[in-house]
């Protein structure tokens, strides 16, 4: 896994953030933890456009660059059109998912190694392949207000999430499941937590939506 530091490249518009982020204002990611520089602040807009592909930019990827397009994401701007704020990712050092967690700094820019090991056979998938995935509605024990059913199955394709015709998925349960759809179709290396974590909780309380993620052989 990588550590990364994501920093405002440029303001092409008028930040609306008070006081407003400006070029060189950073944080770091490491190993699913966000880490802000005392003093310093994210928008939490612009995190809305940046959780989605973090998750996948923190691990190596083993497939090939021509079909992947998670190795071209270098950058992520803010959804605000008047703002414009354009956020740079980079992978500035390694990390050890089986390492306890302690106090890491910013480092140095580090290149990507493309050479991954083969997945273990209890995945069935081999190397540099680009999985889909089955996203289940897996119990729902309060009122769900997009009315979402326990059975219910959507699938991601590549890039393409797919609703079948008369189902309905929950923005708010999407909004929970996306950080990890990116990385979960992906090669994940021994000790990687996300390898076995398959199950994410909708953020709305009265709702109590689980959804389970699992790979499709």
């Amino acid at each position: 896994m990588y550590e990364l530091t994501v920093s405002v490249k440029k303001v092409m518009g008028e930040c609306t953030a008070c006081p407003p982020m400006k070029v060189g204002d950073y944080f770091t990611v490491n190993d699913g933890d966000i880490q802000i520089p005392e003093g310093g602040y994210v928008c939490l807009w612009a995190l809305q456009s940046l959780i989605p592909v973090l998750t996948p930019k923190e691990r190596k990827l083993a497939e090939e660059k021509a079909d992947d397009w998670m190795w071209r994401v270098k950058h992520a701007q803010c959804p605000d059109p008047n703002g414009r704020v354009v956020f740079q990712i980079e992978q500035t050092g390694s990390v050890d998912p089986s390492e306890e967690k302690g106090h890491r700094g910013r480092g140095e820019v580090v290149d990507p190694d493309p050479e991954m090991s083969t997945l273990s056979e209890e995945h069935g998938t081999s190397e540099g392949q680009l999985v889909n995935l089955k996203i289940h509605v897996e119990s729902v024990t309060g009122k769900c207000t997009s009315r979402m059913k326990p059975g219910a199955v959507f699938t991601l394709r590549s890039g393409r999430l797919y609703i079948p015709p008369g189902e309905r998925m929950c923005l708010y349960a999407l909004h929970a499941a996306l950080p990890f759809l990116g990385a979960k179709q992906r090669t994940l290396e021994e000790g990687d937590w996300l390898k076995e974590d398959n199950r994410v909780l909708c953020p709305d309380p009265a709702g109590n939506v689980i959804l389970r993620i699992e790979r499709m052989e």
